[in-house]
């Protein structure tokens, strides 16, 4: 086993280092915000279409080591039902909870996410879950099935939703 490095040796609990890790988050979420302002301000849409692009690509590169995070394999995707498994690992990871699925079928997933700790931040330019979350899954979603359609967000809790809804399709043949 790899022994731990002196830099990740903290002299604190567990517990005490998550609440410090979730001001890392939160700061680390303000620097997006920032980025993502100055970004549009100075560079406008075509910032925008950038940086989707490169969620998207990132996207492309996240969708194997997500498959592998959560015990899925490729065969897993022929339809929309092998999506939970791998959509909950993820959202589970990021403390986003939820209650169930609105659709969990061959022919389309989608989910209602009922928290999010970025909201009440991210609702400061609430388009940011649009570019950054579903651009991202979009790029994982054409690695997992090409066949596979997302139809992005419906709501939005950064847009003062009570949850947010993703939904994928499964293209008809």
């Amino acid at each position: 086993m790899k022994e731990t490095p002196d830099y990740e040796k903290y002299p604190i609990s567990e517990e005490e280092m998550g609440k410090r890790y979730k001001n890392w988050v939160l700061s680390l979420a303000t620097q997006m915000l920032i980025v993502y302002r100055v970004g549009k301000k100075v560079g406008g849409e075509e910032f925008i279409e950038e940086l989707k692009e490169a969620y998207r690509n990132q996207g492309r590169k996240d969708a194997h080591m997500w498959m592998k995070a959560c015990g899925s394999k490729p065969e897993d995707f022929k339809d929309c039902l092998g999506l939970p498994r791998l959509q909950d690992f993820i959202d589970d990871r990021f403390a986003n909870f939820w209650d169930g699925y609105i659709e969990n079928t061959p022919k389309a997933f989608e989910k209602e996410l009922n928290t999010c700790p970025l909201t009440k931040l991210w609702s400061n330019e609430p388009d940011l879950c649009g570019v950054f979350l579903a651009e991202n899954f979009k790029g994982v979603a054409e690695v997992l099935n090409p066949k596979f359609k997302p139809k992005g967000f419906s709501k939005l809790l950064t847009k003062g939703d009570k949850c947010c809804r993703y939904r994928i399709e499964l293209e008809e043949e």
